[in-house]
């Protein structure tokens, strides 16, 4: 781990505590809820420019430039993922819709998203946690 890389966690994590920000991922969390594309059309239209639909985006958006970031290797994985920003989570939620939001928009729509999580689950594996639930 380098010191750029302390630097990148603490932007992002900056980037992460914006009320808009905080705002969208309170939402992600304790709101969202589709469980196909077709749902989430209907629950949330993008012609409508509806808040939860930015939520969404800005969430996704964030997962989407923390993948860039780590698979190209300007960020150190284990310090990412030690941190985490409930990544596991929201991957949960949104894969649901995701095969199908991609026929509709683009093949590659959140991709770094998705291969961001799949590397968060070989680390897992390697990295139990540090405090047992008593």
């Amino acid at each position: 781990m380098s010191e750029n890389d302390a630097m990148i966690i603490l932007k992002l994590t900056e980037m992460r505590m914006l009320d808009k920000m905080d705002d969208a991922f309170i939402w992600m969390y304790t709101q969202y809820k589709a469980n196909s594309y077709e749902e989430f059309k209907e629950k949330y239209p993008l012609t409508s420019g509806t808040k939860e639909r930015k939520y969404f985006s800005t969430v996704c958006n964030f997962f989407e430039l923390c993948g860039v970031l780590v698979l190209r290797g300007y960020l150190n994985e284990d310090l990412f993922f030690d941190i985490g920003f409930g990544l596991d989570v929201i991957w949960r939620k949104v894969k649901l819709i995701m095969d199908d939001f991609r026929k509709e928009t683009s093949v590659r729509m959140y991709e770094n998203f998705e291969l961001l999580y799949d590397k968060h689950e070989e680390w897992l594996k390697k990295n139990p946690p540090k405090i047992q639930p008593k």
